[in-house]
C-alpha cells in the first residue's frame, strides 16, 4: 500500500525526521530516495512534488533523505513547508564542506531500507521510476541499475544546443551489463548491501567530481555489478547558464582533469602511457578538424571543441597543470 502521511518533527540531532510510530506496509521493500541540494529551492521542491506522484503497486513504500551543501541551510523552510503535504517522511540535514563526496556519504548515512535510490536536485522522474527501476533490480539480480538523465528546457533552446547533442547522453538497452566507466549517482537504485557489507563510501578526494564512477569503480573490483534500465528516465533540467559555449567548454575540461584518476582498470606507467598518447592524438586531430567542422555546421564544431577540450584537459593534468579545479561556472 502507499505510505500515509506522516508528522515531521525536529530531531535533538537537528534531522528533520518523520515519525517513525507510523506502521509500515507489510512484505514490501523499502527504498530510501537521497538528495544532495546546494541552493535550489525552486527546483527540490519540484522534485519532491513529483517524487509525491510515484506509483508503488503496493511493492514497496520509500521515504527521502535530503542533505543540503549549504552552511546557511536554505532547504530547511521548503523542506518544513512541504512535509505535511508529501505522502513520505523526510530526513534533512545539512554538510557544510563544501565537497560532494562528503554530502553524499551523509545522505547514505542517513538512508534506512534495503535499497537506496539516487536522484539529483535538478531532475523530476516518471511516475513510474522507481517502479521500473525495481523490476529490472529484481529481473537481473544486479547489485544496481541505472537509467536515463533526459534534458528538457523551461524555455526554447538554441539550435547547436540540440542538434550537437551536448547535453545528451547515450542510450543502452534495457538489461546491458554496465562498466563502471559509464556509471554515475544521477539516477541510480542500489542494494544498500553494498555500502553495509562491503564498507563502500565516497571519496572525499573527489570533492568536485568523479566522486560517482571512482564508487562505482571500487564496488566493481568488489565483485558488483550493474546494469541499464532504459525505461526508468529521469529528466535534467537545463538552465539558462547551461546554453552558454563557455559552460560546456570550461565543464569539458573539468571533466577531463577529473577523468585522469579513473582512466585505465590498472593504473600502471604504460597504462598511464597510452592514456596520453590517445588524449595527445585526439586533441590534435580534433584542432585540425575544428575549423572545417565549424562550417560545416556550428553544432558540429561546438560538438567536437567540447571533445577536444576534455582531451586537453586530461593532458595538462597529466603535466600537473591545474585548471578549474571546482564548479565555479
Amino acid at each position: 500500500m502507499e505510505n500515509t502521511l506522516t508528522p515531521t518533527r525536529l530531531s535533538t540531532d537537528g534531522i528533520l525526521d518523520g515519525d517513525r510510530s507510523a506502521p509500515k506496509a507489510a512484505q514490501t521493500e523499502e527504498i530510501t530516495v537521497c538528495i544532495c541540494t546546494y541552493r535550489r529551492p525552486e527546483l527540490l521542491e519540484r522534485l519532491l512534488v513529483a517524487l509525491a506522484k510515484q506509483r508503488t503497486d503496493g511493492r514497496f513504500q520509500f521515504s527521502c533523505v535530503v542533505v543540503d551543501n549549504d552552511a546557511e541551510a536554505s532547504a530547511r523552510a521548503t523542506i518544513e513547508r512541504l512535509q505535511p503535504t508529501l505522502p513520505f517522511p523526510i530526513r534533512y540535514d545539512v554538510e557544510t564542506a563544501r565537497n560532494f563526496a562528503l554530502v553524499r556519504n551523509r545522505a547514505i548515512g542517513l538512508a534506512e531500507g534495503k535499497l537506496f535510490a539516487f536522484i539529483d536536485d535538478d531532475e523530476v522522474p516518471r511516475e513510474d521510476w522507481l517502479i521500473r527501476m525495481l523490476n529490472i533490480l529484481e529481473e537481473y539480480g544486479a547489485d544496481a541499475v541505472l537509467g536515463p538523465v533526459r534534458p528538457y528546457f523551461d524555455g526554447e533552446p538554441p539550435r547547436w544546443i540540440v542538434r550537437s547533442g551536448v547535453c545528451d547522453r547515450p542510450p543502452h538497452p534495457t538489461g546491458m551489463m554496465l562498466h563502471w566507466r559509464k556509471t554515475r549517482t544521477g539516477n541510480v537504485l542500489l542494494r544498500a548491501s553494498m555500502i553495509r557489507d562491503e564498507g563502500l563510501r565516497f571519496d572525499p578526494a573527489y570533492g568536485s567530481g568523479g566522486e560517482d564512477i571512482d564508487f562505482f569503480r571500487r564496488a566493481a573490483e568488489a565483485g558488483k555489478n550493474f546494469v541499464w534500465c532504459e525505461e526508468g528516465a529521469v529528466y535534467e533540467l537545463v538552465p539558462e547558464q547551461r546554453l552558454r559555449r563557455s559552460y560546456h567548454i570550461k565543464r569539458a575540461f573539468l571533466q577531463g582533469r577529473l577523468s585522469l584518476k579513473y582512466a585505465t582498470d590498472h593504473p600502471s606507467f604504460f597504462a598511464k602511457a597510452r592514456v596520453g598518447v590517445k588524449a595527445f592524438t585526439a586533441a590534435v586531430l580534433y584542432t585540425m578538424a575544428l575549423p572545417v567542422l565549424f562550417l560545416l555546421g556550428d553544432h558540429l564544431g561546438m560538438k567536437y571543441l567540447v571533445k577536444d577540450c576534455h582531451h586537453i584537459g586530461r593532458l595538462l593534468a597529466m603535466f600537473g597543470i591545474e585548471h578549474s579545479t571546482k564548479r565555479d561556472f
